[in-house]
């Protein structure tokens, strides 16, 4: 049975496309059968992260695994986190290998790298995977690789050490119409003259790390909302609960401006889980009680 029959046995398009993607995994990155290529991608796949020099459709799908593989023989990609939204699927995965080929002109160093990052793929109507897009997945492999001049962190060691002891969970919010817009003043403004109870919010709920994405998905704009905590699914129900004065005008204004609160929607599509830039891109860390923002 091929893979695509395999996948329309799902109870729902949602189901199906997550058993897509995690083929894409699985079988192709993971194992390297390129077999299955022409079987889950659309002849026009459009990737917009390909690795540098990838031609266009099935090929540069192609081109761009064959590189990663050549550079790491031993490449394994795990997903952390996955959550289907319509024809919409996002992962957080965690990228693991060690240099032993050349990659992108560097030389094998030999050395074992992990990072992670965060991937949406957009599938069409009949399954087949039509478009990818990865947030911090390229420029997180090339600063392991000391590819790309990071800006030095005294804390850098404490963070990695914090991080090893949280989960990490991903949501895509499909935004209404002005949304993107809206969602904007509310940022300015909790990341703005509001930082502090914003700070103070997510320590008590227990949260690591929160970052907002807005991306351009096709013809609709999306948050992806990332938490990273001991139990994202208990903190984000935290937030969506709490009585604080500034937890309950950040959950209003969030929900004029997305139609949902944004937390409470987190909390229910990650209960089973729990325990486990082109826009403008919010992040918010607990460890550096830094807020960065990228236009």
């Amino acid at each position: 049975m091929s893979i695509q029959e395999t996948v329309r046995s799902a109870v729902s398009v949602e189901e199906r496309n997550k058993k897509t993607i995690r083929a894409v995994f699985d079988t192709f990155v993971n194992r390297g059968d390129f077999s299955i290529v022409e079987e889950i991608y659309s002849p026009d796949m459009i990737d917009h992260q390909p690795l540098p020099g990838a031609p266009e459709g099935l090929e540069g799908v192609k081109y761009t695994i064959a590189g990663l593989r050549e550079g790491f023989p031993d490449l394994h990609v795990t997903i952390e986190d996955m959550s289907a939204h319509g024809d919409h699927v996002v992962i957080h995965n965690t990228w693991r290998g060690t240099h032993r080929g050349e990659f992108l002109g560097m030389p094998p160093t030999g050395r074992y790298i992990e990072f992670q990052g965060v991937v949406v793929w957009r599938l069409l109507d009949d399954g087949l995977i039509a478009e990818r897009w990865g947030i911090g997945v390229e420029s997180n492999m090339l600063s392991v690789l000391g590819m790309r001049r990071l800006a030095p962190s005294s804390r850098g060691a404490a963070r990695a050490a914090a991080r090893r002891t949280v989960e990490p969970a991903t949501v895509l919010l499909p935004l209404p119409e002005g949304g993107a817009a809206r969602w904007k003043d509310v940022q300015a403004e909790f990341s703005g003259p509001r930082l502090r109870e914003y700070e103070a919010s997510r320590r008590r709920a227990g949260i690591l790390q929160e970052s907002f994405a807005l991306r351009r998905l096709g013809d609709r704009d999306v948050l992806v909302h990332r938490l990273e905590a001991r139990d994202p699914a208990g903190a984000a129900k935290r937030l969506a609960q709490s009585r604080d004065a500034f937890d309950v005008w950040l959950r209003a204004a969030a929900a004029v401006a997305l139609g949902a609160d944004p937390w409470e929607s987190f909390a229910a599509e990650h209960a089973e889980h729990a325990g486990k830039t082109a826009e403008r891109e919010h992040t918010w860390s607990s460890v550096t009680s830094e807020l960065s923002s990228a236009a």
